[in-house]
């Protein structure tokens, strides 16, 4: 998954993420949280993984 790739599916995990918070229940924001969460984090690795070893 290229770098781009992974921001177009955080920025799509926050805008469900904003969508859930005004109209969905607490559970599918928590997971909905966790999911965003778990995109930043993988972003966050990918970017230090390629600056580390690539660059």
């Amino acid at each position: 998954m290229s770098h781009d790739q992974v921001i177009k599916q955080m920025r799509a995990d926050l805008e469900q993420l904003g969508n859930e918070v005004r109209n969905g229940t607490q559970h599918q924001t928590r997971n909905m949280l966790i999911s965003a969460g778990s995109g930043a984090v993988f972003a966050l690795a990918v970017f230090w993984i390629a600056t580390r070893f690539i660059a």
